[in-house]
């Protein structure tokens, strides 16, 4: 076998160098480029001539280019004048025009990050102008502006208690319970903390103790929003258990301290109606309309009032001015719907049907109408998931009749119920 047997390392001697053989080259090379341009620019018109029009030129037109390339110098961002915003933010509210007080009160909100109350405000007109509820895009919303309000002072009750407002709009009960709590353990004294707790706990089906924090809250605070909030607060839970004679007295206490709450004013002819006080309904109504001509909640409820009262051309007429003034009017879109798909206008129903959807209502008579609409026009396939949402909610609301027209509509459609 042969054996290698490895070398003695030995360490090559380095040689030194005082100066680099790099060095040394560009040494030599600047007094020759150094020589050649300037023989070029002592000889600029013969060096133009030898290479011709074309490249001196391009170079040129390069420079030129680049220098018209510069980006301007930006403008500087408006900066909002917030004086303005936030007179046009209390004129708007006081005219009942809640839609354009949102979007004035928005700017000094959005300028004002550690402004409670202004966030406050701000929650509290998005919760209110969200069509009773159905609009859950614009509750979305409102819960961001809740958590701002929080933000902008976590140790004051404000973000809190309507936190609690918000959530117990989206029908989270236990969530409006946990914040309402969390209000009332910072300030004891904060009358809106026992107001929204009053809904809660009516959410949870206790009305008794639900009555009690609504009392305790007028105790408190008996003018203002805070008293209108409670006064609300308690018609609603006097309406809800079919009370609807006792729920007037706190519904026009609870309007006369927040006039230009229209939503007050139809739950207040929602409770005559019931009554069959039509007169007086139409009434109310039509003063809350007088205050502001675009709200589409009164417009919404006066078309439904003329509707029962048998006008469906005059129901129509004000469901499609509710749109004119706001295309996003959730019951506009679902009632409105609700009309053509009863005429078999099915094409236009559909349309309005599916944008009241995909704005958040959850009425099961949406879903059974976009689908049996989507069925008479042969396109079962499509109205399948709308009757199976449907039938979701009906299950959630324990609404067997409900529950029976989406099974049967599903199965007209070749689909399990």
């Amino acid at each position: 076998m042969y054996l290698r047997t490895p070398k003695r390392y030995r360490p090559k001697r380095r040689r030194m160098h005082l100066i680099s053989r790099r060095t040394v080259i560009f040494l030599l090379l600047i007094p020759l480029l150094s020589g050649v341009g300037w023989l070029v620019w002592e000889n600029q018109d013969r060096v133009r001539r030898a290479v011709g029009n074309s490249v001196v030129p391009a170079v040129e037109e390069m420079v030129v280019n680049v220098q018209t390339q510069v980006a301007p110098k930006p403008t500087p961002t408006a900066t909002p004048d917030l004086n303005a915003a936030q007179n046009a933010c209390r004129a708007a509210q006081q005219q009942g025009n809640l839609r354009e007080a949102i979007d004035q009160c928005l700017i000094l909100a959005n300028n004002s990050p550690n402004d409670v109350q202004i966030h406050y405000e701000v929650t509290h007109l998005l919760v209110i102008t969200s069509d009773r509820g159905r609009n859950k895009q614009q509750l979305q919303r409102a819960l961001i502006e809740a958590e701002k309000t929080i933000n902008a002072n976590p140790e004051l009750p404000h973000g809190w208690a309507i936190k609690a407002m918000v959530l117990s709009w989206l029908g989270d009960a236990t969530g409006a319970l946990a914040a309402g709590l969390q209000a009332r353990a910072l300030d004891d004294s904060f009358a809106p903390a026992y107001a929204f707790l009053g809904k809660a706990y009516q959410d949870l089906g206790q009305y008794e103790l639900a009555e009690n924090y609504l009392d305790q809250a007028l105790t408190l605070d008996n003018a203002g929003l805070a008293a209108a909030d409670a006064l609300r607060n308690k018609g609603k839970l006097l309406s809800d258990q079919g009370l609807y004679s006792e729920a007037l007295t706190p519904y026009r206490l609870a309007l006369q301290q927040a006039p230009s709450h229209a939503y007050i004013a139809v739950e207040l002819a929602q409770n005559l109606v019931a009554l069959n006080e039509m007169t007086e309904a139409i009434a109310v109504l039509t003063n809350a309309l007088e205050r502001n001509p675009t709200d589409p909640t009164v417009l919404w409820y006066l078309g439904t009032v003329h509707y029962r009262n048998g006008d469906q051309p005059r129901a129509v007429e004000y469901y499609s001015r509710c749109l004119d003034h706001n295309p996003d009017a959730v019951l506009c879109l679902s009632y409105l719907g609700g009309l053509q798909w009863l005429d078999g206008d099915y094409v236009t129903a559909v349309s309005n049907l599916q944008r009241a959807i995909e704005l958040g209502s959850e009425d099961p008579d949406d879903f059974y109408q976009i689908g049996h609409s989507l069925a008479a026009l042969g396109r079962c396939n499509e109205a399948i998931p709308y009757l199976q949402d449907g039938l979701q909610i009906a299950v959630r609301n324990e609404d067997e009749n409900r529950q029976q027209r989406l099974r049967d509509a599903l199965q007209s459609c070749g689909a399990a119920g």
